[in-house]
């Protein structure tokens, strides 16, 4: 039986690329004549049928930006059997043949209970923190940028007064963002985990900061430690000033990069295509530089 309707969410933190993902599943669906409808607000929508149709309106302007045309949410409600009921019962009425669901971790549980139930799922790898069993993430590549960006320009600043930096970075538990950036930006003051050593760090402050260096920066992953009572632990200990600061959605946000949206768009095409094609059940990610299929169960790190 021919596909007619596809439906496409996204789901968890936003992640830029997002939108180019949306473009390339909806390009893909005009080039073999289905109608590609989008849900607002991830699995809220589903539960309150919330659809829109997608079309060149919708996407005009927007599809190169950050964050998601269609909304974004972690839905506590989907959880619950009344609502995801609701759930199937909206999908069925809105003839969906197939569903995209582009997110995290927690997105891609929601898409194993879905399929589970009778729903025909393919799901993409939109996550910043890097914590899927891809080589990378639609987003990450964009928010490895937008932190190095920030914190060049912290240290810039910084450096005229000789103070040091406590980065809060994002990455869940996974710590390939703050990896990335500390090579990137040439550190080796880590703080992965709440079981750190507060003196060997001191210690490796002092021996590799002589005043006539860039000032020292220290990232710290989510909630390893509070950055504010460590700012001033460091500033008392190393006779540093430092200066804690939160990146919060900056990292998240703005334009996504070159890479990103050639990935997110190509997965978006090999969706529909995987979708024509009855081949239902699986994540669509980058290994190498190639595009693959794995089974939902096999994309978790954590």
């Amino acid at each position: 039986m021919k596909i007619k309707n596809i439906a496409i969410l996204t789901s968890g933190g936003d992640s830029p690329g997002m939108n180019s993902a949306i473009f390339g599943a909806f390009v893909a669906c005009q080039d073999n004549d289905i109608n590609l409808l989008g849900v607002l607000n991830g699995y809220d929508g589903l539960i309150d049928n919330d659809f829109i149709k997608v079309d060149y309106q919708l996407l005009a302007g927007r599809i190169n930006r950050g964050g998601s045309i269609l909304k974004s949410g972690r839905s506590k409600r989907f959880l619950k059997s009344n609502h995801f009921k609701n759930a199937l019962i909206n999908l069925k009425d809105n003839k969906i043949d197939a569903l995209i669901i582009i997110g995290g971790d927690g997105s891609l549980k929601g898409a194993m209970k879905l399929r589970d139930n009778g729903i025909n799922v393919i799901c993409l790898p939109g996550t910043i923190d890097n914590d899927l069993n891809f080589t990378y993430t639609i987003g990450f590549d964009t928010a490895t940028n937008n932190i190095v960006n920030a914190i060049d320009n912290i240290s810039d600043s910084l450096s005229s007064f000789g103070y040091g930096a406590v980065i809060k970075i994002m990455g869940n538990q996974c710590t390939d963002l703050i990896d990335t950036v500390a090579d990137a930006i040439h550190t080796n003051f880590l703080i992965k985990n709440k079981d750190f050593d507060i003196n060997s760090l001191v210690k490796s402050i002092k021996a590799n900061y002589d005043g006539n260096h860039l000032p020292p920066i220290v990232l710290v992953l989510e909630d390893s430690a509070d950055i504010e009572n460590l700012s001033k632990i460091l500033q008392e200990k190393c006779k540093i000033q430092f200066r804690p600061h939160i990146l919060g959605y900056i990292q998240r946000g703005g334009t996504p990069s070159a890479f990103d949206r050639r990935y997110a768009f190509t997965a978006g095409e090999y969706a529909v295509k995987s979708i024509i094609e009855k081949n239902y059940g699986s994540v669509i990610g980058l290994m190498g530089d190639k595009l693959v299929k794995k089974e939902i169960e096999n994309c978790f790190k954590f």
